[in-house]
């Protein structure tokens, strides 16, 4: 069985992408792809306290992507800013098809 795909939506804190995160697997379920969505904020990605295959910042915090960056690199892991239209509408179908895009350019 292929494992999952681990995505990761960093904010500060890890609370607004929560409910992003939520919508993401949502969207995954219903169109049968195996992914697992989780949020952290980004002091814990840069830790590497959850492993993960690709992670999406928010546009919230997108003054940060140089941190996000550099840890992301060491670690070889595809990251981007979360799409904002994607982020202010809470769509998970879109933000889906931006994580699938980043893992296919791997």
């Amino acid at each position: 069985m292929k494992e999952p795909i681990r995505l990761l939506i960093l904010c500060s804190w890890g609370a607004t992408s929560s409910r992003l995160a939520k919508q993401v697997q949502e969207a995954a379920n219903r169109r049968g792809i195996s992914l697992v969505a989780d949020a952290d904020g980004i002091s814990a990605f840069k830790q590497g306290q959850k492993p993960c295959d690709v992670a999406l910042l928010e546009p919230q915090v997108r003054h940060l992507k140089k941190e996000v960056s550099k840890a992301a690199s060491e670690r070889g892991i595809p990251w981007d800013l979360v799409d904002p239209v994607a982020f202010a509408t809470m769509d998970g179908d879109r933000v889906l098809e931006q994580v699938l895009r980043l893992i296919q350019q791997d």
